[in-house]
């Protein structure tokens, strides 16, 4: 049985020692199940395989299956030490999810100078929902993990807007639909986690093998908007 009574009044202060900032995002609270999302538009691809962008999108590959990981280290490492973000291994997993965050807002700030610090920014806000949804999971506070969810929701809405005023050619409905398939994931792999079930390792994974989707739209975008070939 992991130690989970020590998560008990964490709360904001658990997000904000997580990512250093934790932006508020409002959103219904009637709505607090996140469905299965269907994409209304559909981003641009990346057909070739040696090119700037078949680059670009292998690099977004490669850090976003990486912050799914790093993202469950620190989660799971947080429960394993019953809630105690202070603790040496704790902070460790937490300052390589934050390293990985600052590498993939730097890629695109290399597309994008100006976009750069929003986007990290942005980035950074979306991890505190997720520990306060282990958070309310953990000590049976539902209406947290309920509130979790819907700020969740409406992150994926307000990310997909930010990509689409830097990149028009994606749609920021795909990038909405992208982020809530990110969030379904990785919240069924945190359920697994903290019951104990060792489906988790299963559950992970798969939420990281949605990462090559992800890159490739939000890559096929970059790649229109810059004409790379």
């Amino acid at each position: 049985m992991r130690k989970v009574t020590a998560f008990a009044g964490l709360g904001l202060a658990a997000a904000l020692v997580l990512t250093g900032c934790a932006a508020e995002a409002e959103a219904p609270a009637d709505e607090p199940t996140m469905e299965q999302p269907a994409p209304e538009a559909e981003a641009p691809t990346i057909d070739t395989v040696n090119s700037d962008g078949a680059t670009l999108r292998a690099t977004l590959t490669a850090l976003l299956a990486d912050h799914v990981y790093l993202a469950g280290a620190a989660i799971n490492q947080a429960l394993a030490d019953g809630g105690d973000l202070e603790t040496p291994a704790v902070q460790a997993a937490v300052a390589a999810l934050d390293e990985n965050s600052v590498e993939v807002a730097a890629l695109v700030g290399s597309a994008y100078p100006d976009a750069e610090q929003p986007f990290l920014d942005s980035w950074r806000s979306h991890i505190p929902f997720f520990v306060n949804y282990t958070l309310g999971k953990a000590t049976g506070d539902d209406a947290l993990a309920d509130q979790a969810v819907a700020d969740l929701n409406a992150y994926a809405v307000s990310f997909g807007e930010l990509i689409n005023s830097v990149v028009p050619e994606l749609p920021a409905e795909a990038v909405q639909a992208e982020l809530e398939m990110h969030a379904v994931t990785l919240l069924a792999a945190i359920d697994a986690n903290i019951a104990g079930d060792p489906a988790y390792f299963d559950l992970l994974k798969e939420a990281a093998s949605h990462m090559p989707m992800t890159a490739n739209a939000l890559a096929g975008g970059i790649a229109a908007n810059l004409g790379l070939q």
